[in-house]
């Protein structure tokens, strides 16, 4: 999956999330974390218990790898997609 796919994925589970909960305490980059960070939270955690699983075959986890290395990227774009929409 592109680094595009990735952004979508995470943001449809973000929107899933958010119809279900409401209102975070917690704070990221001095913004309320919202569902599209715990999203990603909960994605990172799964590919890390997938990568610990034995049996997964090495272009599966070739492709695992890449997503959870594009995770970050997706969040630092949303970071400052989220900056600019609440700072005008």
């Amino acid at each position: 999956m592109d680094k595009i796919g990735l952004i979508h994925s995470i943001a449809d589970a973000a929107i899933n999330i958010d119809f279900g909960r409401k209102g975070f305490a917690t704070r990221v980059q001095g913004f309320p974390k919202d569902a599209f960070h715990i999203a990603c939270i909960s994605h990172k955690t799964r590919i890390q218990n997938i990568l610990r699983t034995p049996g997964v075959d090495s272009i599966e986890k070739s492709l695992l790898k890449q997503r959870f290395a594009n995770l970050p990227m997706a969040q630092i774009s949303y970071i400052k997609k989220q900056k600019k929409a609440l700072t005008g």
